[in-house]
């Protein structure tokens, strides 16, 4: 029986090709989306899994909560804290600290087989110190070396395979000495397996924590005691037995922070942050939301549904094409199961031909996806044990929400009234025109939703920060390099086209920003924080900051005078700037140390636009300037960037030159808004793309089945542009509807989603009459494509076809 149906399934399906082929294709690009996105989702849930103790490993992080009554989330801990827990928390099994060098470091690295010449290298943000506590935690596939013992003497490190094959090649590195920044021997002791793609602890070198001090000469040793030294570059992890839950460790922390904090452990908390929570929650530097994630699983499902309702509609508007066959089957004695199981192998014939041609189409584009998204999907269907159990179960999914509905509409049909041909059409139009209307309702709510995240993004990369972020390039300063900062930059500003220089902790504009409170003269210390940065004389005109009051800092290479902004002076209770010129401040970011506010400048956006703007104090401290920022102007940047390189290089023999542009580091505070951009453009068209090719279907069977309707029309005398409209004028009183749903739809999704943002648009309302004229053109389009052509078509051979 079943070979039957199949033999008659195909048969069907040739006779049938035109319909064959748009459903075939528009599933293959519904089936397709949801492969994709069903990729990154599992991709991104999938992060730091493969740890054997993921479910008993835990962060530390803090929350800052002050007197206004605001919290600041930090992902650090204090090292004071990793100290007294290691002393006073015998439940906690194990415990890791991880020192992240927060700077490019310049590695010098020779190799004997290379005829022992220096070769420089360069790295970022991709070395940590740790110790072997930090491999009893997490997972790493050692190739060389003992985990136990690797870091335990001092100037000792492990690398990965990718460093190990970038700085020797095929050479066996252990026992290899690599120097940092010119000035630490290091010798290698290990080789570790390169990462999987899915984890947030990429650290290519772990250095032992003992060579810090060697590393870090100025360190204070205050830091292994001060509990309000927190740092987001270091995290401490704890290991809790089976038997310890994390609530119990959080109410000892709380006891343990109470006895060495008193008064000042009320602005603290101190919690455990589960391993698997850490890449989705965004207060703690999390990348990717599970809203996020929730939002493309409910895309990819719509998606799902339109080409599926496509199939319902062709399938249901087929009966009239359809209607003898069904009749002489029930005359010939054939079952309402039969006929229903009979639809549903067409059903399934066509799925499973949509599903491989998916595959096509999804191997196609991951190779362009991947790079566009920043991500690394890998497609392995036939290997990966969970993608073959989804696309099992998306074929059985698509097969019975494709056809069970049409299978039993067709069955059920008298086989009298198919005979007579009386039952063209079905019993319940209006489910066809509710498909209809949820098609165009969630493809135009995508677009709507495209527009309203387009103009938001463009709104947050060319708002007015305060400052001029345009032709700037920031450099990584090696630490020789601050002796001579003064002769640097007359050397960069006698390059042409270099416009200002300025050395500096960071730019105006940055991920990493020390915060503290403030003590104004006599004052208490203040109930909120002030961020700190650090720049020389020249750091306001090369940044174009502009002072309101006041003078610029003086050059200095130590803390002794301070620029404050407005909005500190707003919150010091004053209402004119000037008035805090010659009072003294003691700045809590800064080791607190006191100096003269000489300057107050306008308010300008230390963070992302998500946060509104705070309090800033600037001051001159050139042992922290880890950066030079370069104005250059002029047509011909590329030489201007040439002729900085060959000055560097000449200056710093012994360090990589590398830059980046100011502007596109500020882009890299909206990642997460630029991908879902991306993510929902891309559905926005695929779900057009397949809603045209479910009209289009449509619109070819409703013709079909109305020739000589038009025939009788044309002859009583109806022009072309009265057919076209007949065939129009539905279809767009049901895209109108799919307007009006898909507006309110959309402005709750994206109203709700603009709240995350301080500073944001007003959705303008053109952003819906324009999604609603550009589906109305496609559809128009579409149906124009076979409306015209029947419009066009001689009556005499429309009745003589009836």
């Amino acid at each position: 029986m079943l070979r039957n149906y199949c033999r008659i399934a195909v048969r069907n399906l040739r006779r049938h090709s035109f319909y064959t082929i748009l459903n075939v294709f528009g599933l293959s690009l519904g089936i397709a989306c949801s492969l994709i996105l069903f990729q990154f989702i599992t991709y991104h849930l999938g992060f730091d899994g493969y740890h054997q103790k993921k479910e008993h490993i835990y962060r530390v992080v803090t929350d800052l909560h002050l007197d206004d009554g605001s919290v600041h989330y930090e992902k650090g801990a204090p090292l004071a804290l990793a100290a007294a827990i290691q002393r006073e928390l015998p439940q906690v099994k194990d415990q890791a600290f991880l020192f992240s060098n927060y700077r490019d470091l310049a590695f010098t690295v020779s190799v004997p087989q290379a005829g022992g010449t220096p070769q420089l290298f360069a790295e970022h943000r991709n070395v940590a110190f740790a110790d072997r506590h930090w491999f009893n935690l997490f997972d790493h596939e050692w190739k060389t070396g003992d985990p136990a013992t690797a870091l335990e003497e001092p100037n000792t490190a492990v690398l990965t395979s990718k460093l190990a094959k970038k700085y020797f090649g095929n050479a066996d590195p252990v026992g290899m000495t690599v120097r940092l920044d010119d000035k630490v021997d290091v010798k290698i002791t290990g080789v570790l397996k390169d990462y999987p793609a899915g984890t947030d602890m990429k650290k290519d070198l772990f250095i032992s924590r003992s060579t810090m001090k060697a590393f870090y000469p100025d360190m204070q040793p205050e830091i292994e005691t001060e509990w309000g030294w927190i740092n987001s570059s270091n995290s401490l992890f704890l290991l809790l037995p089976d038997n310890v839950d994390a609530g119990m460790v959080n109410r000892a922390i709380a006891l343990v922070k109470q006895r060495h904090m008193g008064e000042m452990a009320k602005y603290y908390d101190f919690h455990l942050q589960p391993l698997t929570d850490i890449h989705f929650d965004g207060r703690y530097g999390g990348t990717v939301p599970r809203s996020l994630l929730l939002t493309l699983a409910i895309v990819g499902m719509v998606i799902l549904v339109i080409a599926c309702v496509n199939f319902i509609n062709l399938a249901t508007a087929q009966n009239a094409r359809r209607a003898k066959e069904i009749g002489t089957r029930k005359v010939l004695g054939s079952t309402v199961m039969g006929i229903f199981w009979q639809f549903m192998t067409e059903t399934g014939f066509i799925t499973v031909s949509a599903t491989v041609l998916s595959i096509l189409w999804v191997v196609l584009a991951l190779p362009v996806l991947n790079p566009w998204l920043g991500t690394d999907l890998a497609f392995y269907p036939f290997a990966d044990k969970s993608l073959i159990i989804a696309l099992l179960l998306l074929i059985i999914f698509i097969t019975l929400c494709a056809g069970v509905y049409p299978a039993l509409v067709l069955s059920r049909l008298k086989p009298v009234g198919l005979l007579k041909n009386v039952s063209g059409s079905p019993k319940h139009p209006w489910l066809r025109k509710s498909l209809i209307v949820f098609q165009n309702v969630a493809a135009q709510s995508l677009i709507i939703c495209t527009l309203i995240i387009t103009l938001q993004l463009n709104f947050l990369k060319t708002a007015d920060l305060g400052f001029n972020k345009d032709g700037i390039v920031m450099v990584p300063v090696p630490v020789a390099g601050k002796k001579d900062m003064n002769y640097v930059r007359e050397q960069l500003l006698n390059i042409p086209g270099v416009k200002e220089a300025s050395f500096c902790f960071r730019p105006p504009a940055s991920e990493n920003f020390r915060s503290g409170s403030v003590k104004f003269d006599n004052r208490e210390w203040e109930a909120y924080p002030a961020l700190s940065t650090l720049g020389d004389a020249h750091y306001l005109k090369t940044f174009g900051l502009q002072l309101v009051a006041g003078r610029n800092l003086a050059e200095s290479d130590t803390v002794r005078e301070f620029v404050v902004s407005e909005d500190l002076v707003k919150k010091l209770g004053f209402t004119d700037p000037a008035q805090v010129i010659g009072h003294q401040l003691v700045a809590g970011a800064l080791n607190d140390h006191p100096g003269t506010i000489v300057g107050v400048v306008k308010d300008f956006h230390l963070h992302s636009l998500h946060s509104h703007i705070e309090p800033v104090v600037m001051a001159t401290l050139s042992q922290d300037y880890a950066f030079v920022g370069i104005k250059i102007g002029g047509a011909d940047l590329g030489k201007s960037i040439g002729a900085v390189k060959q000055l560097w290089e000449s200056l710093y023999p012994d360090n990589v030159f590398e830059y980046d542009f100011l502007d596109d580091e500020i882009t890299a505070f909206y990642k997460k808004e630029d991908l879902l951009g991306k993510l929902t453009g891309s559905a926005a068209v695929l779900a057009i793309v397949i809603s045209c090719v479910g009209l289009l279907g449509l619109i070819s069977l409703l013709t079909v089945q109305r020739t000589k309707e038009i025939g009788v029309r044309k002859v009583i005398g109806a022009s072309a542009a009265n057919i076209i409209l007949l065939f129009s004028n539905e279809f767009l009183k049901l895209i109108g509807l799919a307007l009006v749903l898909s507006t309110a739809l959309a402005w709750l999704a994206m109203n709700n989603w603009l709240q995350a943002f301080a500073y944001r648009i007003n959705i303008p309302w053109w952003i819906f009459l324009l999604a609603g004229a550009c589906n109305i053109v496609l559809a128009l389009g579409t149906i124009c494509y076979h409306s015209v052509k029947v419009a066009m078509m001689n009556p005499v051979k429309s009745l003589r076809a009836e």
